[in-house]
């Protein structure tokens, strides 16, 4: 059963520019349109489709429905659609059905009426930020290729004056890998307790090569040692994701941790502008399109044999992971990072050798630290 849906309601339009987005190529999919919008019809079949398979599949509970809003970048859309988009769920859910929304934003266009909503209807909203303004306006840049760190400020902070409860996702390139104590300090600094390291890792212009940016295996490791050694004095009221996950996957609780740690993949599914269904965020190519809900229904999609296969696939790992000693906390990574760069399904992951470095650093303390919460 899938626990969350991660749409795309502006498509891979974005108002930024900036030079590591992987998902701004996905235009390619609809040459034909300019500027990609979900259309009421659309947001009502997703709406009502997803209310009712998070009812029926839940068991004799309905499980949560969770609606996960991204892009591009889905301020674009405007903060009617998303009026819209609350009423359908009133309209389409049951007494006692709980609903969830989330928002990953770039938090240029945010302002007071954006920050209301989301304080009124309880939206968790991530803000892309990926450091000071030396580190953040390097890569993130407007159309113009203006810098933008001042602008995410201003929105984060008419999130922090309608008391919204919102998180950093910091991008780890090969800029920023050397530079976790400025990073660290400047996050901290601006009060946020949940945050979000992820490597930057995408190809080069020719086969087999990667992008200038991409953060390498031994640099992230070193970035994530050096983070944890900052995070751990603050462990009490500061969470780091892939912190979580591992000690989520020292304790055996799988089912909390991301989906790049856990045995199998197909925990969402990606729903773009137009209804098309896709298998993971990642993965927004011809090759892993589902189908689309307004020709078959949601809950046909996520039954898919296709989609099954691609979730099964996580646990086919590389010959040396089965004899690892990390294997059940990196279960082998993310689909995409054993792709990177050479294509190959079966290879470990290109983090391998950084979350070794991580693990060998950590484990020690983050065991103690599970023996005492189990206590």
């Amino acid at each position: 059963m899938i626990s969350s849906l991660l749409l795309k309601p502006s498509g891979p339009d974005c108002n930024l520019g900036c030079r590591y987005c992987f998902y701004r190529p996905k235009s390619e999919l609809y040459p034909r349109v300019r500027k990609p919008r979900m259309s009421l019809a659309t947001l009502r079949e997703v709406v009502s489709q997803y209310m009712a398979y998070s009812r029926t599949e839940g068991g004799e509970e309905a499980a949560p429905a969770v609606f996960c809003w991204q892009g591009g970048e889905p301020t674009l859309m405007g903060v009617d659609f998303f009026r819209s988009a609350i009423a359908l769920q009133k309209k389409h859910g049951e007494s006692g059905q709980v609903v969830a929304n989330s928002l990953q934003t770039n938090a240029v266009l945010l302002d007071d009426e954006w920050a209301r909503l989301f304080a009124r209807y309880r939206f968790l909203v991530g803000i892309s930020l990926d450091g000071p303004a030396e580190i953040h306006d390097h890569y993130r840049v407007n159309l113009g290729g203006q810098p933008t760190h001042a602008q995410v400020l201003q929105g984060k902070k008419a999130l922090e004056r309608q008391e919204v409860d919102h998180n950093a996702l910091c991008m780890v390139t090969s800029l920023s890998a050397g530079k976790a104590p400025l990073i660290w300090d400047f996050l901290l600094s601006q009060k946020l307790e949940f945050l979000q390291f992820i490597p930057c890792l995408e190809p080069g212009d020719t086969p087999g090569s990667i992008a200038e940016y991409t953060v390498r295996p031994e640099q992230y490791g070193e970035f994530l040692c050096e983070l944890f050694d900052l995070w751990w004095p603050e462990r009490e009221r500061i969470h780091v994701r892939l912190f979580d996950d591992t000690l989520a996957g020292l304790m055996e609780q799988e089912e909390v941790r991301s989906c790049e740690f856990r045995q199998r993949c197909g925990d969402y599914l990606v729903v773009e502008h137009n209804g098309d269904v896709y298998m993971c965020d990642f993965f927004v190519d011809a090759d892993h399109r589902v189908g689309n809900l307004l020709q078959r229904p949601l809950a046909n999609l996520a039954a898919d044999p296709a989609f099954e296969a691609f979730a099964a696939a996580k646990s086919e790992l590389a010959p040396g992971c089965s004899v690892c000693e990390y294997l059940t906390l990196c279960r082998g990574g993310c689909q995409k990072h054993r792709l990177f760069p050479d294509g190959c399904a079966h290879a470990p992951s290109y983090l391998c050798a950084g979350y070794r470095i991580f693990f060998e650093h950590s484990l020690h303390r983050l065991k103690q630290l599970g023996e005492s919460l189990r206590a």
